[in-house]
């Protein structure tokens, strides 16, 4: 009997180790498919409303010195600003509104700001744009008509370099959001800069106990009867995970989340869905998987093709740093930095979605933001001043 057992493990292992890469084959072959086929030659659409059609709303917790840094970032000719904050601050230039104590909604944290601002500030203009807490508008010159529209962001560097790289990797696998307008529901949305057409929000509301309220919302949206999403030209600047924990942290939320909400969508997107967050949980092993044959020969089926597949899959690392670089037209010491380290900024970077796939959070806790200070001193720094 323990025979049998000993001689089953190489054939269970191979199975294993098959599973896992041939998971990573078909997210990258869906992500090579919508930036081939699908989002090919897109072109983000010109802004038909101006500023005086937009209303914007920074959520924030308690970050007084880091809101006044957004505030003062939004341009002069968008007059209608409002602050939803967690405690009381003076902010110039916005009007700051803080959620009651006693407010209740199923909405959790963020989405139980954002629903108490839907309720409660009165909006009379096309869109509301939602900035995070560091969102710094840049390049902003209107909204395209569309539903929902999607701004860009750009993460600075707000303490650790190591984060700094991952957020540069994550920028160019997310080039494929120029697909999403395309699809009938865009696979995720980022809340730090996304401007929902007024009564569509009146309509949807954040009335769900979500941790990913910004993805929630826009499934919510195209489940009850489709959503018009474009991707702006614009690049909001944000400040990347000031740590490692945080970013293993922010990275759990995001895969426990969309696994969590994946029930809103069909079941196309659904099993979609599921793929790609377990290729990207489990991509840190990818490239020890080349290794295996090497160490261990004989223990997989078809070794030579494994390990074909293994290092290609393993190269789409170096595409999506290159692809990162270019997004942020970084210097060339910083881009060959982020290729040589790509296969430890990898594993950072899905570290975390292999935390929330193994131990899901049922909270969360708010990243913390740099003072803007201490952001412009790391810039200096990182110059050589």
């Amino acid at each position: 009997m323990a025979g049998q057992v000993i001689a089953a493990v190489p054939m269970v292992l191979s199975v294993i180790l098959w599973f896992v890469v041939l998971l990573s084959v078909c997210s990258v072959a869906y992500w090579t498919y919508l930036m081939v086929v699908v989002g090919r030659g897109y072109q983000s659409p010109p802004p038909e409303y101006g500023p005086s059609a937009v209303q914007v709303r920074i959520l924030t917790v308690a970050s007084a010195a880091i809101v006044q840094e957004s505030v003062d970032a939004i341009p002069d000719s968008i007059t209608d600003r409002h602050v939803i904050a967690e405690e009381p601050m003076d902010i110039a230039g916005a009007t700051v509104h803080v959620v009651p104590e006693t407010f209740e909604c199923e909405a959790i944290r963020k989405g139980r700001a954002l629903e108490w601002a839907r309720r409660n500030v009165p909006c009379e203009r096309e869109y509301v744009l939602y900035l995070d807490e560091d969102s710094i508008m840049t390049d902003f010159e209107g909204i395209p008509d569309a539903d929902v529209v999607q701004f860009r962001e750009r993460p600075r560097r707000s303490g650790s370099w190591l984060t700094y790289l991952a957020e540069i990797f994550r920028m160019g696998f997310q080039v494929e959001q120029r697909a999403f307008p395309s699809l009938s529901v865009p696979l995720y949305a980022w809340g730090g800069g996304i401007a929902i057409r007024n009564d569509l929000e009146e309509r949807i509301t954040w009335e769900t106990p979500t941790m990913i309220e910004d993805t929630t919302f826009v499934w919510n949206a195209a489940a009850a009867g489709g959503v018009d999403f474009e991707l702006a030209e614009a690049k909001f600047d944000t400040q990347a995970p000031p740590t490692v924990r945080a970013m293993v942290s922010q990275r759990s939320r995001w895969l426990a989340g969309s696994q969590q909400e994946s029930g809103l969508l069909a079941p196309a997107y659904r099993l979609l869905t599921t793929v790609r967050n377990l290729a990207w949980a489990l991509s840190p092993a990818v490239p020890f998987l080349t290794l295996v044959p090497l160490f261990v020969p004989g223990t997989i089926a078809f070794e030579t093709v494994f390990q074909v597949v293994s290092v290609l899959v393993f190269s789409f690392v170096l595409v999506w740093s290159v692809l990162g670089v270019r997004y942020y037209d970084e210097s060339w010491l910083v881009g060959a930095v982020l290729v040589v380290l790509s296969p430890i900024v990898s594993l950072l970077h899905s570290f975390g979605a292999f935390v929330g796939l193994v131990s899901p959070p049922t909270d969360f806790s708010v990243t913390r933001k740099v003072k803007p200070e201490l952001v412009e001193r790391t810039e200096r720094e990182a110059e050589g001043d």
